[in-house]
């Protein structure tokens, strides 16, 4: 049986969750409670948009030394740490990835109690590939975790992710990990070229469902371009998200404004017309 993937929701690491619902309710996506988790010293809050995708802002409550996330953002600050697709069948997907010598873990059981005091459970499975995302599936109702109805209706008029900028340090080997892991579902497009020699970058899409993926690569770390600002995150930071732009989101909301509002974070307003250079591009914050 083939196994279907699409984008489940991206992870925003934040210091103050309340400050973060403030500030993005402020940018005019509207934000609901997740709960705390069973698991970890966490606490989180959710922007779902009408495709079923969301964003999720994670707060540690307590430290955790040792917790790939809370590394993260002791080391680097608030920002993307990840992301996960929703797989038709967690564990066939696991089967398939171990097909193309990637080891996945799990499933794993994860469970939150919701602010209502329901119980909200999943399993979930990560990779031991950095690049890859990780994978998540409901036990309980996904409207349970992933709310319907009214909550994914944005003032902003937000209605989804169009795309995610992902910086790799190696193309080849990353296209074979995708490859591997989503097996014959893989979508991807033809390598971007076009910004080789005005950025030094070259860029390979993925697409899961509406959303695409472009893994970013710098090939030039001299030049003025793109290139060289990428090799000294990658250098810094290593591979991981770097910026996303969100579809549908209007009324006055620009990339500015959204990002200074979301520290450590790249988010854009797309457009019909916005060019593979603005999406993978950072955004300039004003002084």
């Amino acid at each position: 049986m083939i196994v279907n993937f699409q984008l489940d929701h991206l992870v925003i690491v934040v210091k103050d969750l309340t400050r973060a619902i403030e500030n993005y309710r402020q940018m005019g996506f509207n934000v609901v409670s997740g709960g705390r988790s069973e698991h970890a010293p966490t606490q989180n809050a959710r922007v779902v948009f009408f495709d079923g995708s969301y964003l999720e802002l994670i707060q540690w409550t307590a430290p955790a030394p040792g917790e790939k996330w809370y590394d993260r953002l002791t080391q680097y600050g608030e920002g993307y740490v990840g992301f996960a697709l929703l797989p038709s069948d967690i564990t066939r997907a696991i089967s398939q990835a171990a097909l193309a010598g990637i080891h996945c873990s799990g499933p794993v059981a994860g469970a939150s109690i919701k602010s209502s005091d329901e119980q909200v459970q999943w399993h979930l499975s990560w990779p031991d590939i950095h690049a890859l995302p990780f994978l998540c599936s409901d036990v309980t109702p996904r409207s349970l975790r992933v709310p319907e109805g009214h909550v994914r209706h944005h003032p902003n008029l937000a209605l989804g992710i169009q795309s995610i900028a992902f910086r790799v340090a190696k193309l080849e080997s990353s296209t074979r990990f995708y490859c591997g892991l989503l097996g014959t579902k893989a979508e991807q497009g033809p390598d971007e070229l076009s910004l080789l020699e005005s950025e030094g970058v070259v860029v390979r899409t993925f697409r899961f469902g509406g959303t695409e993926l472009h893994l970013v690569t710098p090939v030039d770390s001299s030049g003025p371009g793109l290139g060289a600002w990428l090799s000294r995150e990658l250098k810094t930071k290593g591979e991981g998200i770097y910026g996303l732009c969100i579809r549908g989101n209007r009324q006055g909301f620009s990339s500015e404004s959204l990002s200074e509002l979301s520290p450590g974070t790249t988010l854009r307003v797309a457009s019909e017309d916005m060019t593979l250079l603005e999406q993978i591009s950072p955004v300039a914050k004003s002084n």
